[in-house]
């Protein structure tokens, strides 16, 4: 029963209709946030037993109880499911509410399933996790470095966009946090160019045109040209392992399915043989 069940939750029939129905319901999503009916809510509830019947059939298909509950994709389906049957009416707050359904929006990543590319992307990036948290821990000590010196040599100049400061226009290097969100514009090279050019011209008391240039160019090139490569790289360097690893996998599976296939014909020749003996 249980090598049957393994073998029909692992079929292409069965995985190519759960494809099908992950799909449909991510459309789903989408069509509830711009139109509600009793129609859509059915479709969903059809598509949350179907989920709920596969998590089942896969448990019952299980090679041990160890491996199914070692494998984060289970555990991340279990979860979302599990989140689904949670009623609206137990959130009272408005608050708490629009959190627990925006957790439920999380049931489209179960669209990553449906491509084994997508799949390898996403444990290339949880592979790079480690290193990423040092390369971010880097970039968060020198962009805090950078907001800090920016507070002190450009506050209360001119607004990022020429206007001098006011509400609608907050001072770019104003505090240590609209500094922080300054460097990030800076990074992505949203107008970093005006930044610079709107504190030139002696504007600011304290910091000269070379010295405004020499900040602004300095962090661009430290963040968008030398750690944002390093977080390309690392995310690279873990791509290159994870598809070494997966083509060592499929060669020792193809050497292990080719050394059973040689054993059962060695067994059948082991039985002719006995055969010819007797008679």
């Amino acid at each position: 029963m249980q090598k049957k069940m393994h073998n029909f939750v692992h079929s292409i029939a069965f995985m190519v209709s759960i494809n099908i129905v992950i799909i449909i319901n991510a459309i789903l999503i989408g069509v509830e946030t711009h139109y509600s009916s009793s129609l859509v809510s059915n479709l969903q509830a059809v598509a949350l037993a179907i989920f709920t019947i596969e998590i089942i059939l896969r448990y019952i298909g299980k090679e041990s109880v160890k491996a199914y509950f070692s494998s984060g994709w289970n555990l991340f389906d279990i979860v979302i499911v599990s989140i689904c049957y949670i009623p609206e009416t137990w959130f009272i707050n408005s608050a708490a509410l629009s959190v627990f359904r925006i957790m439920r929006v999380f049931r489209i990543l179960r669209l990553v399933k449906t491509f084994p590319e997508l799949k390898i992307i996403v444990n290339v990036l949880l592979k790079s996790l480690k290193s990423l948290f040092y390369t971010f821990m880097l970039l968060f000590i020198f962009m805090y470095m950078y907001a800090v010196m920016g507070v002190i040599l450009f506050k209360g100049g001119p607004a990022a966009n020429g206007t001098e400061i006011g509400a609608q226009s907050p001072d770019p290097y104003g505090t240590i946090t609209e500094a922080f969100f300054t460097l990030f514009r800076i990074t992505t090279g949203e107008d970093w160019t005006d930044l610079r050019y709107n504190l030139l011209g002696g504007q600011v008391e304290g910091a000269s045109d070379a010295m405004i240039s020499i900040y602004h160019v300095s962090w661009m090139g430290l963040s968008a040209f030398l750690l944002i490569n390093l977080v390309v790289g690392a995310v690279v360097n873990n791509y290159d392992q994870v598809m070494i690893e997966i083509k060592s996998e499929t060669e020792t599976k193809l050497n292990v399915d080719d050394l059973y296939a040689k054993i059962e014909s060695l067994s059948q020749q082991i039985n002719e043989l006995k055969t010819e003996i007797k008679k």
